[in-house]
C-alpha cells in the first residue's frame, strides 16, 4: 500500500471550490519561519546600526544620518551637509593662480629629472622646457608654463603624481590650495545640474587623488573654455562647496544627564551647558544640535564664512580659528601670526594626556616640528575645524580622517593635542 503523501505547505484549494490560499506548516516549519523571520529583523537593525539603509544611502554620504560611536560625549548621530559659498563672494572672473608650475631647481636638467619622475614623457617635457625661466628675485625656483593641450593629456596617475610634488612649493597655489573634497561626496559635489553636463565631466577627468580626497587644480583650463559669466559663476559656486556634519545629542533621563554636563560643560564651563540638558531632559526633548553646547565664539562662526582681514582678500585661517575657540571677548587677533600662536600655546596650553576632550587644541606637525594645520577635538572623531584663510572656505564641523585627506602625504604627520592650562 502506497504511503500517504505529506499535506502541501500551501493549498490553493479549498472544500467548497471557491480559491483562497491556506498555509499549513509542521513544528519545523514554523521553527524555521521563524528563525528566517528573526534573521530578517537582525540584518535590518544591523544595516541601520552600519549605517545602510534600505533605500541604499551609506553612512558618511549626503542623505545619510549615521552613529558616532558612544563615549563621555552621550549619543551622537551625525548627518553630512555641503555648504555653499554665497555668491557675492565668487566672480566669474576668478582665477586659480597663474597658469605656471614652479620647481626648486638650479637648472633645466633638474626639471626635466623631476617632470620624468613624475611620468611626463620625453617629448612634453622637452615642450615645457622651451619655456622654463629662472623666478626674478626668488633664486633657486623655476617656472614654465604648460598649454592647455597638455594639462588636458595627462593621465589622473600622472596628474596625482606630478601635483604632489608641486603642491610642496608655495608658488603653485593650484595645487597647494585647490578645491576639494573627499571621495564619499564625489557624486553629490559634481552633480549636474546648473552647470553642463560636458563641463562637469571635463572636471572629472582633470581630478587627481591624494588618500581619500579628490583634488580639482585646473580650474583655469576649464574655465577658460566656458564663455558665459552665469555658468562660470555657478561652476564656482558648485566646486566651493564644502563638507561639514550636523550633529545632535541624544538627550537621556534626568538622571543620567549629569555625566553631560560635566563633558560639554568642561574647563568650567558646566553653568553654560547644564541649565539648557537638564532643561531637555526634564521636557523628554530627543535630540540636541550640539552647535547649543559650543562657546560663543564658535556657536557664532560655525557652519559661516569669515569676513576679509582689514586689506586683504583673506579671512582668518585655522591657527586663529582653534586658538580663539574659548575667547569670550574679542577675538585674539596676535593670533594671525605664527609668533603669536607659539605663544599663546607656550604659555596657555600643555599638553593633553589620556583621552582627548572636548577643547583640546589638535596640531598637525610635520617631522621638523612645523605645525600645518590646527583644529578643535569635539566629541568621537569630529573637529571643529577652518581650512584655509579662503573667504569662500566656512567654519565647519568635520572628522579626522577627511581633515587629514587634504595635507600631502609625501611626509609623516603627527597628530598632537593641548589643553588649556589649569582644565
Amino acid at each position: 500500500m502506497a504511503a500517504a503523501l505529506p499535506k502541501a505547505l500551501f493549498d490553493l484549494r479549498s472544500r467548497s471550490g471557491r480559491t483562497h490560499v491556506s498555509v499549513r506548516l509542521s513544528r519545523r516549519g514554523w521553527r524555521n519561519f521563524l528563525l528566517g523571520a528573526f534573521a530578517s529583523v537582525a540584518l535590518f537593525f544591523g544595516l541601520k546600526w552600519l549605517g545602510v539603509f534600505a533605500w541604499g544611502v551609506a553612512a558618511g554620504k549626503i542623505g545619510s544620518v549615521y552613529e558616532i560611536p558612544e563615549g563621555p560625549w552621550g549619543h551622537l548621530t551625525a548627518q553630512p551637509v555641503l555648504i555653499a559659498a554665497p555668491t557675492e563672494r565668487l566672480s566669474p572672473n576668478f582665477r586659480l593662480g597663474n597658469d605656471r608650475w614652479y620647481f626648486r631647481a638650479a637648472h633645466a636638467g633638474e626639471v626635466r629629472q623631476q617632470l620624468l619622475r613624475a611620468g611626463i614623457s620625453a617629448e612634453d617635457a622637452v615642450k615645457l622646457l622651451v619655456t622654463l625661466q629662472a623666478v626674478p628675485g626668488n633664486p633657486g625656483i623655476m617656472a614654465t608654463a604648460p598649454g592647455p593641450a597638455l594639462v588636458l593629456s595627462m593621465s589622473p596617475a600622472v596628474r596625482t603624481a606630478l601635483y604632489e610634488q608641486l603642491s610642496l612649493l608655495p608658488e603653485n597655489l593650484p595645487q597647494l590650495e585647490p578645491f576639494r573634497m573627499t571621495d564619499i561626496h564625489l557624486d553629490d559635489w559634481l552633480q549636474a545640474g546648473e552647470v553642463p553636463s560636458e563641463v562637469v565631466a571635463r572636471v572629472r577627468s582633470l581630478l587627481w587623488k591624494r588618500g581619500n580626497a579628490v583634488l580639482f587644480s585646473d580650474y583655469n583650463v576649464v574655465a577658460d573654455t566656458i564663455n558665459s559669466p552665469a555658468v562660470k559663476l555657478a561652476l564656482l559656486t558648485q566646486l566651493s562647496r564644502k563638507a561639514s556634519l550636523v550633529v545632535r545629542l541624544a538627550i537621556p533621563g534626568e538622571d543620567e544627564i549629569e555625566p553631560l554636563v560635566g563633558y560639554w560643560g568642561f574647563g568650567g564651563r558646566s553653568e553654560k551647558v547644564g541649565p539648557l540638558l537638564h532643561a531637555m531632559a526634564r521636557s523628554g526633548g530627543e535630540r540636541l544640535d550640539i552647535a547649543n553646547l559650543l562657546p560663543v565664539f564658535a556657536r557664532q562662526r560655525l557652519y559661516r564664512f569669515p569676513d576679509p582681514l582689514p586689506g586683504s582678500d583673506l579671512g582668518p585661517g585655522c591657527h586663529w580659528s582653534a586658538f580663539n575657540f574659548f575667547n569670550m571677548g574679542r577675538p585674539d587677533e596676535g593670533l594671525h601670526t605664527p609668533e603669536g600662536v607659539e605663544k599663546v600655546l607656550r604659555e596657555n596650553y600643555v599638553s593633553a594626556t589620556g583621552e582627548p576632550r572636548f577643547g583640546d587644541i589638535i596640531l598637525l606637525t610635520l617631522p621638523d616640528g612645523s605645525s600645518i594645520h590646527s583644529a578643535v577635538y569635539i566629541a568621537g572623531n569630529i573637529v571643529f575645524t577652518k581650512n584655509g584663510p579662503s573667504l569662500a572656505t566656512p567654519f565647519v564641523f568635520s572628522t579626522i580622517e577627511d581633515m587629514l585627506a587634504f595635507y600631502p602625504s609625501s611626509q609623516k604627520i603627527t597628530l598632537n593635542y593641548y589643553r588649556r592650562a589649569g582644565t
